[in-house]
This record gives structure tokens, sequence and C-alpha cells, in this order.
């Protein structure tokens, strides 16, 4: 009994008193923090859902949450601007058109993120949307089947930024984009620096959205965005056809009705700050399997992609064309990264090819024409420092970049 009698004084001691108050407090201190950690790496879009888009359908077309147009697009169309937090953002497609139109906007410069590889397989279940009348036929497939290859639908339109075509059910995967060098005294300006779209029937379960360095692995923090969550701008009228297998069009998916719905975010939403910005090479999506996208969009202010570096005057410029034949170009590089050299992988050159290296201020240090006839370039790397590169592959019309590390 003695010492359950001193057991209990102890207990109710002004020490134990202050001990059981200290571990309380630190026990909440570390809620907190988790909380905090838990509320950065998970976010479910609306505080930054878009309210509003206008695009060039039919010439001009506005549609918002809370005032959604009945007219729905049923062609291709590119977004002029987009709204969110009370401001209106424009993508520099058509600022005149806005201004024609009465609407005032904060002027801007989006274009569409150009996919480097995709790691999921494409199942009966993934769908190429298409405008319903984009192919000509009212209620119906087109003679001529759409092209399979999906990259195309991802950064087609001006800019890459055409609302009326996308991949739906996208399988479970990774989307990889490749980016160049980010403006760092533009983080955390409560400007958009991403912008995400989801053009069909998104599920309840979350995308996950990250950027990484060269290895894949994430600088900052992940975010997490449930797409259902997020109150739609607008409907389309789509046909969605199939991206493998022998049938082009299944009964059930022609002239339906989809929803719009688009997010936008800060570089800071994703931790990404001056201490760590100069690591990011590429921003990745970890998709759930019912993912619709139109195109991934960034803004040319804070970022500068790999595929559009400005280039020296002393090397020519090539203008990008927006045809799909010029979206399919077979240039692949590898080893990378590398140390000593590298291949590029190439469509038989016929006689204007030629192969640029470009460090990431866009200044040429590298460069060689290609053999007429050959499928194969070697480059030799040696005498570069370790970095990032731009490696650009030109036939005299179009052109294909990819982000280059030496070691």
């Amino acid at each position: 009994m003695a010492c359950g009698w001193l057991n209990s004084i102890n207990s109710m001691s002004p020490i134990n008193t202050i001990k059981e108050k200290k571990t309380s407090l630190k026990t909440a201190a570390l809620t907190a923090v988790l909380m905090t950690q838990y509320i950065l790496s998970t976010f479910s879009g609306n505080a930054q859902a878009v309210t509003e888009i206008i695009t060039d359908y039919n010439g001009y077309w506005k549609s918002a949450t809370t005032a959604m147009s009945p007219i729905r697009p049923d062609n291709d169309h590119n977004l002029l601007a987009f709204s969110y937090g009370g401001m209106r953002f424009s993508t520099g497609v058509n600022d005149a058109l806005l201004t024609a139109n009465g609407e005032s906007f904060a002027a801007g410069d989006f274009r569409a993120l150009q996919l480097s590889n995709f790691s999921g397989t494409l199942n009966s279940n993934t769908k190429i949307g298409l405008g319903a009348m984009k192919d000509g036929v009212f209620n119906g497939r087109s003679a001529t089947p759409p092209s399979r290859s999906i990259a195309q639908y991802l950064n087609d339109g001006a800019q890459g930024l055409n609302l009326g075509t996308g991949i739906a059910n996208l399988p479970v995967g990774t989307l990889n984009f490749s980016i160049g060098a980010i403006n760092d005294s533009l983080l955390g300006d409560n400007i958009p620096d991403m912008l995400i779209t989801q053009i069909a029937d998104p599920s309840g379960v979350y995308d996950r959205y990250e950027f990484t360095d060269v290895n894949g692995v994430r600088i900052g923090n992940y975010v997490d965005v449930n797409l259902n969550g997020i109150a739609s701008v607008g409907r389309w009228v789509a046909d969605f056809y199939e991206a493998t297998g022998a049938t082009i069009l299944s009964a059930g998916y022609t002239q339906t009705e989809r929803f719009l719905r688009l997010w936008t975010a800060d570089f800071s939403a994703f931790g990404i700050n001056a201490s760590n910005v100069a690591q990011v090479a590429y921003f990745r999506i970890t998709l759930n399997g019912n993912s619709d996208i139109a195109f991934v969009a960034y803004n040319t202010k804070t970022i500068t992609l790999n595929s559009t570096l400005s280039l020296p005057a002393a090397a020519p410029r090539v203008a990008r064309t927006t045809t799909p034949e010029a979206s399919t170009k077979s240039v692949k590089l590898f080893p990378n990264p590398a140390t000593a050299s590298i291949t590029i992988s190439h469509d038989v050159a016929r006689q204007n090819e030629h192969i640029s290296i470009y460090n990431m201020q866009g200044v040429l240090v590298s460069g060689s024409p290609v053999v007429k006839g050959s499928t194969q370039s070697r480059i030799n790397i040696s005498g570069l420092r370790p970095g990032n590169f731009q490696v650009v592959y030109t036939n005299g019309t179009d052109r294909s970049a990819q982000l280059l590390v030496v070691r």
C-alpha cells in the first residue's frame, strides 16, 4: 500500500503535471507539422479552379462556372483567356480579339508542354476525343480514322492550346514533360505558372502533379488534385475514337456531351523555390487511369521550355509547324544522361537536316550537318562541361528539341 500511495502522490505532483503538459504540447506541435505537410502535399484544386474561359470557337466563345454558355463547341477551338481568383489572364493566342470584344485582361503567354514520355500502356478504355464535327460527319465517323499518336493531341492548335482535342481515360502511368530554365524571381507571385485541363468525366481519384530532376526524383512537394471536385466552366460535344484495337468509333461514343474543367497553380504550390529551382528538369503527372487531358500549359514568362529557347542571332530560327505530320517526327536521343557522345535516331535524312546543341542560355555550343540518307547521327560531346543542354534537330521546315544531360 505504501508504494501505491506514493505512486498516487507522484502522479498528482506539480512536476508530473508539467511533464504531461509538455508532452501534450509536443504532441500538438507534431500534429500541426504533419497536418501542414499533408496540406502542402495534397490539394483538392477548388481554390485554384479556373472559373471562366474564352476561346475562338465560331469566332468568339465565353463560358463560366456561374454563367455556362448554352453553346457547345463541336470542333477545334483555342484557349484565348482564362479567369481565376477574380482575374482574367490572356494566353497570347489572340489578344486583339479579346480587346475587340471589350474584355479586360492581364496579357500573358501560355503554351502547351511537349510530352517527353508516357509510361502507361494504352488499352481498350483509352479514347481519342475530337470535336464531333472535326471529322465533318454529324453523328458518325469519318471515312479516314484519326491518328492514334497521343502526343499530337496534347500539343495541337495555336500555341498547343486546342480544347477541341484530347485523350480520355489515359491509363495508369506517368506523363513526363520536359522543362527548361525557370525564372525564380517570379515564384510565389500568384500569377499562374501551370494550367491543367480535364475534358471528359473525371473520377473521384486524385491525379498527382510534381516536378522532378533529370533522374525522376521529386523536387519540392507533390500536389494531388481531385479533378472531380473542380466546377466545370462549359460543355463541348465530342466523338471518342478508340486509341487501340480494331474498332475505330464504338456505339455510344458519338456526338456526346462532356464537361470542361481547368486548374491552375503557381510554382510555389509545388514547393519550388530559389534553393531547388535549378534542379527541375521535368513536370510529371501520375495518372489514376481516368484522366482526360487536352493539354498541360505553362507560362512562358516563368519557364523557358527546352524546345523553345531563344536562339542566338547567328543560329537560324525555324518556324514550328502545327501539322500532325510535324507532332509525329521520329527523333530520339540516347544515351541520356551522356558523357562522351550521343546518338540521334531520326527519319531518313534528305538534304537540309542539321543538329545543333545549345546551352541553357541559348548559346550554340556544337553543331553539324546530317549525312544525307542516314537514319542515325553520332555527336561527340566530350568537350562539353557537365550540365543541361538542348539538342535541336531541324530539317529546314520544322524542328524537334530534347533535353540533354551531360555528366
